[in-house]
């Protein structure tokens, strides 16, 4: 029996092979040569994409200087530095 995610990666397959399939011998060839290749990577290479990819994210979540104190900017925004009265309904 199939898990979920194999039949779906399965599925997936299927559908990619019923829409290459009329292709020619030579495309599905040249498909098939792009495909190993994008397998096979030295180790090298491959650590270099994953740094890559990381160094990317850098920045990502940078703290904003006046955010420190984000409670009393909250705060702040809320009351406009007003202090509200309650008033009863009674």
């Amino acid at each position: 029996m199939y898990t979920n995610t194999y039949k779906a990666d399965y599925d997936t397959a299927e559908n990619y092979f019923k829409i290459l399939n009329p292709l020619s011998d030579s495309v599905k060839l040249c498909l098939l040569k792009m495909l190993t290749d994008s397998l096979v990577v030295a180790p090298s290479q491959n650590e270099e994409k994953k740094n890559t990819s990381l160094s990317k994210l850098f920045g990502v979540w940078a703290d904003h200087p006046e955010m420190d104190n984000i409670e009393d900017f909250i705060k702040n925004s809320r009351t406009n530095g007003h202090l509200r009265q309650t008033v009863s309904f009674d």
